[in-house]
């Protein structure tokens, strides 16, 4: 039996002499494994199929102990990824929240447009990095169930310098009226950088990292889940 998918590569670990064991991360089935043969050679044809980072259009045998590639055509390598250090452990924040998150036979169709749209901005774009990932990890804590509450509470809108404070246990953002315990001050910026980054708006560097920092502690808080990578990047900046 043959199964075409299109994915993202997320990691490779050799097996044996010459083959390769491979995560895909693609929209329709979560996370895959598969084994790539000979791929170690010396001009292997599907080498590039191997690599993390590619955006790949796969051909699967599945047999009885799982898929084995047999064909492979290059969508999109992300090249300039790899010649720039923000630029690569920003990517890698992003493929390691894939592999923490989406997992095999889960529909991840929004999580992966997402992951591929960053791909594509943090590689070929002149935006800043930061703002390019505080997008993607606002979005997709959404669609993983983790979502930020951004509502206004009193329903109204907060003024600059109008005091916020966050609750990690349920994501949300209070005024000082409005909130009750259970969290902590964080600064007016931080919030306007979320807020504006799940409308898809512009956020400067400088309040996009503050934004990543109460990300990254959010997902630990959460999920006890860490995406290492992330703290890298936060502390480049």
């Amino acid at each position: 039996m043959e199964e075409k998918l299109s994915g993202i590569v997320l990691t490779g670990v050799n097996y044996g002499e010459s083959d390769k064991i491979i995560n895909v991360f693609t929209p329709d089935k979560g996370v895959v494994s598969a084994k790539m043969k000979s791929v170690k050679k010396a001009g292997a044809k599907l080498k590039f199929a191997s690599e993390p980072f590619c955006f790949v259009e796969f051909v699967f045998s599945i047999g009885k102990v799982g898929r084995t590639v047999i064909g492979a055509s290059l969508i999109d390598s992300f090249y300039p990824i790899r010649l720039d250090l923000k630029k690569l452990y920003s990517a890698s924040a992003i493929l390691t929240f894939a592999r923490k998150f989406c997992k095999e036979n889960i529909d991840c169709k929004d999580v992966f447009l997402l992951a591929v749209d960053a791909l594509k901005k943090i590689s070929y774009g002149d935006g800043a990095v930061e703002s390019c990932l505080l997008e993607f990890f606002c979005k997709a804590l959404h669609f993983s169930g983790y979502a930020l509450d951004i509502s206004d509470c009193c329903d109204r809108e907060k003024t600059n310098d109008e005091k916020v404070f966050f609750d990690y246990h349920t994501g949300s953002f209070y005024c000082e009226e409005c909130y009750s315990g259970g969290g902590r001050e964080i600064l007016n910026e931080t919030y306007r950088a979320i807020k504006s980054a799940i409308s898809g708006g512009h956020v400067e560097s400088e309040n996009a990292v503050k934004g990543l920092k109460l990300i990254d502690f959010y997902i630990e808080s959460k999920t006890d889940l860490s995406i290492e990578p992330l703290k890298e990047v936060i502390k480049m900046c």
